[in-house]
């Protein structure tokens, strides 16, 4: 992961632990991923999350923690800054 990938990761946890951040409904990450036109495999590698995550969040199998939560709000706020940071 970029440094600024990392960053941005290191800044959303410290917005978590100060209050600055709280996330009470899970996204749903089926309709953001659909939403932006890609596949749980595109999804995946654009922004650096595990494939077989994303299967689960979508199954219900599974829930986004709160930082991946935060995360998943910040791709659907701004998409391509998020791709940008985490791929250069």
């Amino acid at each position: 992961m970029s440094k600024m990938g990392k960053d941005l990761i290191a800044a959303i946890k410290e917005a978590k632990e100060t209050g600055l951040v709280t996330l009470q409904a899970p996204p749903d990450v089926a309709t953001l991923r659909k939403k932006l036109k890609l596949s749980q495999q595109k999804f995946a590698e654009t922004y650096r999350i595990n494939p077989e995550t994303i299967k689960k969040w979508e199954q219900h199998k599974r829930e986004p923690d709160s930082i991946s939560r935060a995360y998943l709000k910040c791709i659907e706020k701004n998409p391509q800054i998020i791709e940008q940071l985490v791929n250069s």
